[in-house]
């Protein structure tokens, strides 16, 4: 198989990095071209020093009006002079010659001030664009560098001028970078103390059976921010993967219907097993459509919001129940809020105008980990002892659809392969497992916002 076919991105992680706010007041030139017809004008008069009207007319082909037109846009920006009949290149025509750097070519360069507002990293001491995310709980937080506070203007100064290419490039986004260069900085002043957020994507290798961090945002200059990705990976390390249990192939077989992950769930490091779970990748078989990777990535997401979308609203209202495995690597990416706006708009599609949103997790979730993601649901739950594998995961649309996940450890980290089920037979099925008042032992872990957490109390029975 190829490189590509060997190396699927599987799960996303969001970091967030300190950083320090500078305000930097400069002045940048722009590089302009000349209209076609201006360009060549100039550059014949550049030859000739001057010419008559009717002869530069007859040159072109012009018309009397024609060639009117262009030397009085030429004379209102000064870029020619007359003396009688005769045009000549003006001292502004000439200096457009002086900064030509391409055959000859005149072109037009504007100076503009520049008042931006710059973030430096605290760890590399990199400029990283803004986010504009604020501090979020679930996110992975990068322990800032001893000393990092005393980041003097001068060096920020200096850190802009050196690397304005990359700023202009990576972080700033003009339309044509190559065309604008620093002229000169009037002031840098210090700001304030953020956060700012550095995406990563995580790709699994099947050919070194590897599960590997990748930062594309940083593109080419990946080498300039080392002592950054070497923090984030080390922080990555500290999270831990869900425990595999027993029977977790039993219970993703009475879900899905599928047996033939079966020998992958058991053993989760022969390359083999892999190699098949990628083949079946998007092949829908007795309702159930083969994925690799978590529930929020786009490719996997996108089949169930497209049911959503389309279904038949029998109700107003929608209930989505994400239950999520233990450990602390899942969801610590921003795409958990986007993937449930993107029910939430799917459902509005479909002529639902309210959803009710529930996160489930296993008993052996660690406290620290539980209220991670409370904000984004209404109420949260703790499944009694032993109820689902611990590693399991699953995201229920009821009547719909819902996506199924065993997440299967790889050397540190875990890997989740499953699949999109929509058998109505086997969603109520799943949706029986996951209801709190179809069993004893479910204990709520908050309530809505106003109603306060209820800590260890058993969930209300639904009648």
């Amino acid at each position: 198989m190829s490189a590509e076919v060997n190396r699927i991105e599987i799960d996303a992680v969001d970091f967030q990095i300190s950083c320090r706010r500078f305000t930097i007041r400069a002045s940048v030139t722009n590089d302009r071209q000349l209209p076609v017809v201006d360009e060549f004008v100039l550059r014949l008069l550049a030859v000739l020093e001057r010419m008559h009207v009717t002869r530069l007319r007859a040159w072109f082909g012009f018309s009397e009006s024609e060639i009117e037109a262009v030397l009085l846009d030429m004379g209102r920006n000064k870029y020619v002079e007359f003396d009688g009949d005769e045009v000549m290149l003006a001292p502004a025509g000439r200096e457009l010659f002086r900064s030509a750097d391409d055959g000859g070519a005149p072109h037009i360069v504007e100076v503009t001030p520049l008042v931006e507002t710059v973030w430096f990293d605290l760890v590399s001491r990199n400029m990283v664009p803004r986010s504009r995310t604020p501090n979020t709980d679930y996110l992975v937080r990068l322990a800032e560098q001893p000393n990092a506070r005393e980041f003097p203007e001068a060096f920020a100064r200096q850190a802009f001028e050196e690397n304005f290419r990359d700023y202009a490039k990576r972080i700033r986004r003009f339309p044509e970078p190559d065309k604008v260069n620093l002229y000169s900085i009037s002031d840098v002043e210090g700001g304030s103390y953020g956060y700012q957020l550095l995406p990563a994507g995580l790709v699994l290798d099947t050919d070194r059976m590897t599960v590997r961090t990748t930062f594309s945002e940083l593109g080419e200059d990946a080498a300039a921010f080392q002592k950054l990705t070497v923090a984030a990976n080390d922080a990555w390390q500290t999270a831990y993967s869900p425990e595999a249990t027993p029977v977790t192939a039993a219970e993703f077989e009475r879900m899905t219907g599928r047996g033939d992950l079966a020998s992958l769930i058991h053993a989760p490091t022969e390359a083999e097993g892999w190699i098949k779970a990628i083949t079946m990748l998007g092949r829908e078989e007795a309702s159930f459509t083969a994925t690799i990777g978590a529930s929020y990535m786009a490719s996997n997401l996108a089949r169930l919001v497209d049911r959503i979308a389309t279904s038949d609203a029998a109700s107003e209202e929608l209930e989505v129940t994400w239950l999520r495995p233990s450990g602390s690597t899942w969801g610590r990416t921003l795409r958990v809020a986007e993937a449930l706006n993107q029910i939430r708009a799917a459902a509005r599609n479909s002529g639902r105008s309210e959803l009710r949103t529930v996160q489930a997790m296993p008993r052996s979730t660690h406290r620290t980990v539980r209220p991670q993601h409370r904000r984004l649901f209404e109420r949260g739950y703790l499944l009694p002892q032993g109820h689902l594998p611990a590693n399991l995961e699953v995201l229920l649309v009821p009547g719909i659809g819902a996506l199924v996940n065993v997440h299967l450890r790889l050397g540190h980290h875990s890997v989740p392969v499953g699949g999109l089920v929509t058998d109505p037979r086997r969603l109520v099925r799943i949706r029986e497992r996951l209801d709190p008042s179809a069993t004893v032992g479910w204990d709520e872990a908050w309530r809505p916002s106003g109603q306060g957490v209820v800590s260890g109390a058993s969930a209300p029975r639904r009648t």
